[in-house]
């Protein structure tokens, strides 16, 4: 009898940042995963393709004739796109192929995962908005804002802030010597399309080598000195009632840094305004302490953003901080988190994408759209210059 090479592959999709698929072996002969090869199509003719040592199945990775089994794909991560997305999935086995072509309801992107890090290729960037980048993330509609302040379309710090009492961001990110600019902002209007009537920079670095965490305008920031290198800021904001009071916490490194409180109505709570506009990378600073009074773009690295629906306690930072980034501790309250991808298809651009994603947290908000959309300080929609980056692959966190 001869030897007949024949499967089908079905049901690909995307769970957790890992790709899954089901092959089915109907040939004559076992098919060993580990000589395969599987090609992602994108929706731009761009293709990525995978090795059999990366594919691990549920069954061993000699798939017997007549068996079915489930694989997944190890050292790549997935997420949902609605831009960039994969369309089809080519795999290949002892000159045979199978082509699956993805359902449009299943829309997630692939790209390589290992810890990585960022340098900047120049460590005296320019704080004149020559080189950075900002990215804008997604919205809600708060139909009813029980704190008494605006409604409308906020957000995601605004909109898991008032849908959840209480919200904590995680940046990792690099500060270069004279490093200054704005890490996370709430703004009513976007860059660079005028100065917006009501803006926070809710997370920056001051002129003056401190880094300021809350919302100076009514009281509520709380400030520490910080050092050239690579750290992770937690700014945590969150009501005690519907009616105040207002707290603001800040960590830098895993350690406490302090506490601010106030009556007020924050602006994260819809107080003068809603802001649709939140931000990596940039704010405006007008009437801030050591901001520059303009747009304020950060002239270092952010590589990881993560946002969580509580207040994370000391052990719970500290926990973070250890473990490095990216990180999925604490899955059970974290909303998103975003990483700066070095990897993207044609390695001359950059995006922050998804890399994880809570679809039931973000789906009780009414967000179905995860992307983030990277504006370049010209004004651009699009990539993020990779000539502002060296790709450097675990350097010591100093």
């Amino acid at each position: 009898q001869s030897q007949v090479t024949s499967f089908t592959i079905n049901n690909v999709y995307c769970s957790n940042n890992i790709v899954y698929f089901d092959i089915y072996n109907n040939g004559n002969i076992p098919i060993n995963i580990n000589n395969s090869q599987i090609i992602f199509t994108d929706n731009n003719g761009n293709s990525i393709s995978i090795n059999g040592s990366n594919i691990i199945c549920n069954n061993g990775n000699i798939i017997p004739t007549g068996s079915n089994s489930l694989c997944y794909i190890e050292n790549y991560f997935c997420y949902y796109s609605y831009t960039d997305y994969i369309k089809s999935t080519n795999f290949v086995y002892n000159g045979i192929s199978y082509n699956y072509n993805i359902p449009n309801n299943n829309n997630f992107n692939v790209v390589p995962f290992h810890p990585y890090f960022f340098q900047p290729t120049n460590l005296t960037i320019s704080s004149s908005n020559s080189q950075g980048y900002l990215a804008q993330l997604p919205q809600c509609t708060i139909t009813n804002n029980p704190y008494g302040g605006h409604t409308g379309t906020f957000g995601i710090f605004d909109c898991i802030a008032i849908n959840y009492n209480a919200i904590s961001a995680v940046v990792w990110f690099y500060e270069p010597s004279n490093g200054q600019g704005t890490l996370l902002a709430l703004l009513s209007g976007q860059y660079p399309n005028g100065q917006p009537n009501g803006f926070v920079p809710w997370l920056y670095i001051g002129t003056n080598d401190n880094l300021y965490a809350g919302e100076a305008w009514i009281g509520m920031e709380v400030s520490t000195p910080i050092s050239t290198g690579w750290h992770m800021a937690v700014i945590e904001e969150w009501a005690a009632s519907t009616s105040g009071p207002y707290y603001v916490v800040l960590y830098l490194d895993g350690q406490y840094i302090g506490q601010s409180s106030t009556n007020r109505l924050p602006f994260l709570f819809g107080s003068v305004g809603n802001s649709p506009y939140d931000d990596i990378g940039t704010g405006l600073t007008g009437g801030w302490p050591y901001g520059n009074g303009g747009w304020f773009f950060f002239n270092g690295t952010i590589a990881y953003v993560a946002l969580y629906n509580i207040v994370l306690n000391q052990t719970q930072v500290q926990q973070l901080y250890q473990a490095g980034f990216p990180n999925t501790l604490f899955s059970n309250n974290l909303v998103i988190s975003y990483i700066l991808d070095p990897t993207y298809y044609n390695n001359n651009s950059y995006y922050f994408i998804p890399y994880y994603v809570n679809t039931q947290l973000m789906s009780q908000m009414g967000i179905n759209n995860y992307n983030a959309i990277s504006i370049t300080p010209n004004g651009n929609v699009g990539p993020i210059p990779s000539s502002q980056f060296v790709y450097e692959p675990n350097p010591p966190l100093s």
